[in-house]
């Protein structure tokens, strides 16, 4: 999980930092400073998702127990 995140996460911030200074012309200190802050807003909602689907549903639906856990007991 926490791979596919940091993947997503560098993608998108390398999108968004080259997005930012070919279209709408931001100064490049800029566009330095937004490639750290969106790659780790995609990267913690990335894992935050998938670590979320990986829990079966529960009886209230959304995410239940998780199965290492259900296992144990």
């Amino acid at each position: 999980m926490a791979w596919a995140g940091i993947f997503l996460g560098v993608i998108a911030g390398l999108f968004a930092a080259v997005y930012g200074y070919a279209a709408f012309g931001l100064p490049v200190w800029l566009c330095l400073l937004m490639y750290p802050a969106a790659g780790t807003a995609v990267t913690l909602a990335a894992t935050a998702l998938l670590a979320w689907r990986s829990f079966p549903p529960g009886s209230a639906g959304g995410a239940g127990v998780c199965q290492r856990e259900a296992a144990a007991a």
